[in-house]
């Protein structure tokens, strides 16, 4: 009777968590239609990381990338550690490999930053974030989030998003961003929403924190691309640190992925009905 309680006392509360956890997103989504279209301000394309490294235009901002390319490489090796029976597998490989084509697209952006390159940039950065909060409602709401239909929707999502920036900025010469920074929002949302309350296997909760931490602090050394330029005597941007901290952020999930402690050994949480 004790266990029945317990159980149907899990339950409820996995079903509120989602039900907050989609509140969250959608009061995002709300947030954004309420503040009307986002596009590229002129000064977005300004960085304090300028000057010519290694022969390389913007060389500081361009080549601070380069740790996330060993980072996607090793994720993916994680991912084939897996039991071939796991299907996690297909949408931490996407993934990986998103992740890596914003490393391709973030490096080609910074060499001349313009309009044109910033959205190759932010395109597969947008996919990756798409698939990696998937991922995660894979873990911790059903498994159906990892399937390859799944993987189709966030792909296809961040397609559609980049095909709206592409019409609004022909229609009204304002490129619309809020689709695909909604999509880089929901990791941050449901994580932080999630995490601690659900359950999973491949990644502990500790393991979603941490790599979510590393995203926060990279978005805020982004902010203080200037400042840290200074206060660093010209070393480094706070711009190109934010691409070391995704590097960490990147790197803790390859680390981890597949080490999320007991759970691991356990068979898989029942979908929610």
């Amino acid at each position: 009777m004790a266990a029945d309680v317990t159980l149907m006392a899990q339950a409820v509360s996995r079903k509120a968590t989602a039900a907050m956890m989609a509140a969250m997103a959608l009061a995002g989504m709300v947030g954004l239609v309420a503040w009307g279209p986002v596009d590229l301000v002129p000064h977005v394309h300004v960085f304090a990381d300028t000057g010519v490294w290694m022969g390389v235009p913007n060389g500081v901002a361009v080549l601070s990338h380069l740790p996330l390319v060993p980072r996607g490489i090793w994720g993916l090796w994680r991912v084939s550690r897996l039991p071939v029976d796991e299907p996690l597998r297909g949408i931490w490989s996407w993934f990986f490999v998103c992740q890596m084509l914003a490393t391709v697209g973030g490096m080609w952006y910074h060499t001349s930053p313009g309009d044109a390159a910033f959205i190759w940039d932010q395109l597969p950065k947008s996919a990756a974030c798409s698939l990696f909060a998937f991922a995660f409602l894979a873990e911790r709401i059903n498994p159906r989030f990892g399937s390859a239909a799944a993987i189709g929707v966030a792909l296809g999502s961040t397609l559609l998003g980049g095909i709206w920036w592409l019409y609004t900025l022909q229609v009204s010469r304002l490129g619309d961003l809020r689709p695909l920074l909604w999509l880089e929002m929901l990791p941050v949302v449901l994580v932080a929403t999630g995490a601690w309350t659900l359950s999973g296997r491949l990644l502990s909760r500790q393991d979603w924190l941490r790599s979510q931490i590393s995203f926060v602090i990279a978005q805020s050394v982004d902010w203080l691309d200037q400042p840290i330029h200074v206060w660093t005597s010209g070393v480094i941007g706070g711009h190109s640190l934010r691409h070391l901290a995704l590097a960490a952020c990147v790197g803790w999930v390859a680390f981890r992925l597949g080490q999320g402690g007991p759970s691991m050994r356990v068979a898989p949480m029942a979908p929610l009905s």
